[in-house]
This record gives C-alpha cells, structure tokens and sequence, in this order.
C-alpha cells in the first residue's frame, strides 16, 4: 500500500538523488577516487619525517664500511635515493669541484636531522684548558681542502652538529662532530675554545 508521497527519484546507479526543495537542483554523490594520494601516480609522497628517518638510517646502516666508490658524494646520494628524496643531480650539474645543492636551504638555528651539510674549505679548532694543571688539549680538524657533503645525524646545539660522513682522509661511513658557530665556554675547571673556518651550507631534502 503506498504511502502517499511520490516515488524518490534516482539516478543509472539506483542511488536515491536529494533535491533541494528550496532550488528543486539535483545533486548527486560525486564520483569515488582518490584520497590522499596523487590522482595521477595513486602513490603518497613520504612525509618529511618519514623522509628524513630513512636519510639518517641509511649510513647507520652501513657504518664502518664503504659505500659504492668511498666519496663523500656517493654516500649523500644514494642516502637521499634510498629515502625518497631528490639529490644534487636535480638541482644542478654535477662536477668534481661543485657545491653541491641538495633541497632547499636553511639555517644552522633550523636544522635537523636528514639534513644535509656542504662544505668547502672547512676547518675547525678546538682547545680545551683546564685550569688546575694548566694542562691543555687541542683539536685541529678540517675536510677536504676543496669541498665535502655530511648527512646530520643529530643536532647537539651550540653550534654542534654530530654527523654521518665517509672519505674523511679516506675513512669509511663513520660518525664525527662538527662546528658550525665560534664560542667559548666554561665547565668547571675547563674553558673550551671553538674556531671555525670556510663556507658551509645547509639544505633540506625535498621529496621526489
């Protein structure tokens, strides 16, 4: 027995179709696709965090040993591959003597980890004294007289920046700590004194 009320109109699906009884315009259920991810590729670009974390996991990875042809570029590289990320080769040419750019640029206050260091000509020094003994230990450290590319590891503040690197005098991946900022500092009986020297750019990946 019928209720009374017409018929609900629908559409070629049989899907019910509401009309605005104030404009009397259909409007029906859009189309399924997809969400959240690219409509053309159907895959998610990875988060920045996610990015970065494989960045870092891949020299960890293989620490102690040598990565493809040992230079401090091949390791970057294939890191910056292995996470999703574009790598020099997407920013300019790359040539025996380049800066390499490797995303976008940034500050030393705003970096982290999966960021990655260019470097040219750098040095630092690094006395300790300590008072009591007059005693004194100095470091004395430097990259490659032309240029050389770290992957962060860890940012320790203060200008200090622990980092993942290989060919260092021909080392393989192996993890140091690098100064980016001129300071003196106390501790106790110990005053500690960094110099820093060269140029030195900071960049985020971008993902591909």
């Amino acid at each position: 027995m019928g209720n009374g009320l017409p018929p609900t109109p629908t559409n070629d699906l049989g899907d019910p179709i509401w009309i605005d009884p104030g404009t009397s315009a259909r409007t029906e259920s859009p189309p399924p696709g997809p969400i959240g991810l690219d409509a053309k590729g159907g895959t998610p670009k990875p988060t920045q965090a996610s990015m970065a974390d494989q960045i870092v996991a891949y020299p960890r990875q293989r620490y102690g040993h040598r990565v493809g042809d040992g230079e401090c570029f091949t390791l970057t590289d294939r890191a910056l591959r292995n996470g999703g990320a574009r790598t020099a080769a997407d920013f300019g040419q790359i040539t025996p003597d380049a800066d390499y750019v490797w995303g976008t640029p940034v500050a030393l206050a705003d970096l982290r980890a999966g960021d990655i260091i260019q470097l040219r000509n750098y040095h630092f020094l690094k006395h300790v004294v300590t008072q009591n003994d007059h005693g004194t230990e100095t470091t004395d450290e430097e990259r490659d007289s032309s240029h050389h590319t770290a992957i962060v590891e860890r940012v320790d503040g203060n200008g200090a920046v622990t980092v993942l690197e290989q060919n260092v005098d021909g080392s393989p991946v192996g993890r140091n700590q690098l100064y980016f900022s001129n300071r003196t500092t106390t501790s106790g009986n110990q005053t500690t004194t960094i110099t820093v020297s060269g140029t030195f750019w900071f960049y985020r990946p971008q993902a591909r």
